[in-house]
């Protein structure tokens, strides 16, 4: 590859030959694929959609006129308005290179020219070693590895709850001690593993989202019940546009929290089993949810409710020192950055 000839262009649907090419070389996710009963040119059709989303911004490489690497950033607007910054994901890296060479290319031109972004997140399969390789060099930080794990859902599926407990969908009035659980509970994220955000910031980050899923489409939310009052959560939803495309009904299990004096009772399976149910009910063949390798218990809870591992990602954050970052005296790394994390928390 001639580094004299590497040009970069915006994203051309009329190219979706050469994109759906390059989705189909990736090869990094075919046991996942596999696992859930979805082909891989389906996939590609999903991954392509996705370029055309209104938040999307796509920027091509190309060697002698020929596509040889994409990458692909998502907008995370709640996520930003909570941190008061400009804040992406990263949805696609994918190249045609024997070396981490494009992969570095096309980040480092999204670090470079991008004035709009002040924030990624990038997640990458656990043996894509070229895309990880090439994270590092860019100066990302990883935060944790994270376990994919699915099962296809039976027509039935056995309930057993603890004793004492009752569990049904959500009410206004099980909105506060919910939130109050998270807080206790979500210990095992990758804003928590990340040393530029204040412990705080990264709970009220999950009280936010939780918020959201109260009243946003698609998410459902199910409450564990006893005479004393709320003692666990799960929130789970069904995947509609992804869903359309692969032909098959899938949902997802997202956030669950159980009060620390509540657990090992058997709560945290009773709550899977329950919105896999739901989720059965709305017509899902195939569930998935996912959860840091770390997070032991979330694990076990998986393991024991039909879950297995379909596939491993590393997870990296790339902090971009902007002016309006600067202006609020902030250097990732430093003091000051967590001092400015802290107040967003508060706010």
């Amino acid at each position: 590859m001639s580094l004299s000839r590497l040009v970069f262009a915006p994203y051309d649907p009329r190219r979706d030959d050469e994109v759906e090419k390059l989705f189909g070389e990736y090869s990094h996710k075919d046991f996942q694929l596999q696992a859930m009963g979805i082909s891989k040119s389906s996939m590609a059709e999903f991954l392509k959609a996705t370029l055309l989303e209104p938040e999307s911004q796509n920027i091509i490489l190309q060697d002698d006129g020929r596509l040889v690497g994409l990458i692909s950033l998502q907008f995370l607007p709640w996520m930003s308005d909570h941190f008061g910054l400009r804040m992406y994901a990263i949805r696609h890296l994918l190249a045609r290179c024997d070396s981490p060479l494009v992969h570095t290319r096309l980040l480092r031109v999204v670090i470079e020219e991008l004035p709009d972004v002040d924030f990624l997140d990038c997640r990458v399969a656990v043996d894509d070693v070229y895309s990880a390789h090439a994270l590092e060099v860019c100066a990302f930080r990883y935060v944790g590895t994270e376990i994919f794990l699915g099962q296809t859902l039976q027509n039935s599926v056995p309930q057993r709850t603890p004793p004492g407990i009752d569990i049904c969908f959500c009410r206004s009035e099980d909105r506060p001690p919910i939130l109050e659980i998270a807080a206790e509970t979500h210990v095992h994220n990758r804003f928590v593993y990340d040393p530029n955000i204040h412990e705080k910031a990264a709970q009220s980050l999950y009280r936010k989202l939780l918020t959201h899923c109260f009243d946003a489409e698609p998410f459902q939310v199910l409450v564990a019940r006893s005479e004393e009052g709320v003692e666990g959560f799960i929130t789970f939803k069904m995947n509609r546009a992804f869903s359309r495309i692969v032909g098959m009904d899938c949902g997802s299990l997202d956030l669950i929290g159980v009060r620390p004096q509540t657990r090992s009772r058997g709560l945290g399976a009773a709550l899977n089993r329950f919105a896999l149910r739901e989720m059965a009910h709305n017509g899902a063949r195939v569930a998935a949810v996912r959860t840091l390798a770390s997070n032991y218990p979330a694990l076990r809870t998986c393991f024991r409710t039909g879950f297995t591992v379909t596939s491993t990602s590393l997870h990296f954050h790339r902090w971009i020192q902007r002016p309006k970052v600067a202006a609020q005296g902030v250097t990732p790394g430093s003091e000051n950055n967590l001092k400015f994390a802290q107040t967003l928390a508060d706010h």
